[in-house]
């Protein structure tokens, strides 16, 4: 309690807090506006949608606005709304492309199985398998992020890329396991699905040295190449994330000549940051898995993946538009401690503690907003699916705000405490869904993540008490501690 009125102190924070509960309170009432309001209010509801939505798309256009920085960085916030459109290629150009290629996938059998539900499975699968599968590239070249020397990072890369990829593939099996026992696909139809994970581990690999050097451009240009590849031959499942990778490795030049065939990673390290990683991104992406599980793919994907939208668009804005001025104000406060009196001390780690809590409270309100955007939406046009979509995005942005803390436990050097919240989401995750998975219809799921929605804001309560134990303090969290360990 205290660290939350410690937190409210802070004006910008207040509001941000309050337009979190205030638009989490009106997502919930959405549902009972038709047994509340007079007919014919749908389409105030869709209108309202859409001017919300015009208002949210604003602020993260203008993300200096949102965030409470002077007029001097204004420019630079010009710049990173422009960055988060690029860096939102994937959402925007995948969900304009996979609804026109569907009907041609629909017709394709791999193996007795529609491969639609092959491509789907996959999709849902790579974001939590790339969350593990890349966390070692960073331990790789984490000595050189500092420098910023690309040329450095790309020969490091390309030296340990080839056994990293090779290191990782059995996490291909990790899922294609469960994914057999559930649905016992024909060994053509999972062999296609473990082939298609591989090819998209390959690609997001790829994409990391972009991912560091902040280019954008570049960025979209991959999943540009991805999205043609598919909208061209949505028949040839391989093309896309095999375009999508020769465009990343057409720029890393000569570092290509650093690549080490050879080179074998030391298996205990690596090891212990898939594991980390396999947990880290449970939380946000280990619903999914679980429900195409228990479904067979029967559910509505549409609006799960529509409800889930506000989270991965407020995930990424943190990444963009947030997440740099936090590693400038430690950047910051490592130098007040190596060159300042410590009377300033005092004062860089209040503003670094303020500067992480306005980063968190910021992305909760952008995505509860969004998600509020979306269940307006939905009213207007589908209301019978407004309570899954009610359910799917408030456990979402819970999933999320769950993800960022423990980002910011794991920051901070507490390792195993963001291992045991993604472990505990698992379980829980895994307990909802077959709990009810045989209840059919949307209504089991409307039940598993209503479940996981009072579970997981359980969890974010724990885990905010546990990020402000300990970032009220980060000159010794960060600094301190380690120096007296010596």
């Amino acid at each position: 309690m205290t660290s939350l009125q410690s937190v409210l102190q802070d004006s910008f924070a207040r509001r941000r807090t309050v337009a979190i509960i205030v638009a989490l309170l009106l997502t919930a009432l959405v549902p009972l506006a038709d047994t509340v309001l007079p007919a014919g209010w749908s389409t105030a509801l869709l209108a309202a949608g859409v001017l919300l939505l015009m208002v949210t798309l604003l602020m993260l256009a203008r993300p200096g606005a949102s965030a409470g920085i002077g007029a001097a960085e204004s420019d630079g916030g010009n710049r990173r709304g422009a960055g988060l459109l690029l860096y939102l290629s994937p959402v925007i150009l995948l969900n304009l492309v996979y609804p026109l290629v569907s009907p041609a996938m629909a017709a394709v059998n791999v193996g007795g199985v529609q491969l639609t539900l092959v491509v789907l499975a996959s999709s849902i699968t790579v974001p939590w398998l790339a969350q593990a599968a890349c966390l070692p590239a960073y331990r790789a070249i984490g000595d050189l992020m500092a420098e910023r020397d690309m040329a450095a990072i790309t020969r490091r890369f390309c030296t340990t890329w080839p056994a990293m990829f090779v290191q990782s593939l059995p996490l291909v099996v990790v899922f294609a396991v469960p994914l057999w026992l559930a649905t016992r696909w024909s060994f053509p139809a999972l062999a296609t699905y473990a082939a298609l994970c591989a090819l998209h581990l390959l690609f997001v690999q790829s994409l990391i040295l972009t991912n560091v050097g902040e280019r954008r451009g570049l960025w979209a240009l991959a999943w540009a190449a991805y999205a043609v590849a598919l909208f061209a031959a949505p028949t040839l499942w391989w093309l896309p994330p095999v375009l999508g990778t020769l465009t990343q490795v057409a720029t890393m030049g000569r570092g290509l000549a650093a690549v080490r065939l050879a080179r074998r990673l030391d298996a205990r390290h690596f090891s212990a940051d898939l594991l980390r990683g396999l947990l880290l991104g449970a939380v946000l992406w280990a619903d999914k898995f679980v429900l195409f599980l228990v479904t067979d793919g029967d559910f509505q994907v549409v609006i799960v993946f529509l409800a889930m939208l506000p989270a991965v668009v407020a995930y990424n804005y943190y990444f963009v538009n947030l997440a740099p001025r936090v590693d400038r104000a430690v950047t910051d406060l490592h130098r007040t401690i190596a060159e300042e009196p410590l009377t300033r001390l005092a004062t860089m780690s209040r503003e670094l503690s303020r500067t992480v809590d306005r980063a968190i409270l910021s992305t909760g309100a952008v995505g509860m907003v969004l998600t509020l955007v979306i269940v307006l939406l939905l009213q207007g046009l589908q209301p019978v699916n407004v309570l899954l979509a009610v359910s799917v995005g408030v456990a979402s942005w819970a999933f999320m705000i769950l993800t960022l803390l423990s980002y910011e436990l794991d920051y901070i050097g507490e390792k195993v405490l963001p291992q045991i919240l993604g472990g505990i989401h698992l379980a829980l995750c895994a307990a909802a869904f077959l709990l009810v998975g045989a209840v059919q219809g949307s209504t089991g799921a409307v039940l598993a993540y209503g479940a996981l929605v009072v579970a997981d804001l359980v969890l974010v309560a724990v885990a905010w008490v546990l990020y402000k134990r300990h970032w009220t303090q980060p000159e010794y969290t960060l600094f301190w501690r380690h120096a007296t360990s010596w």
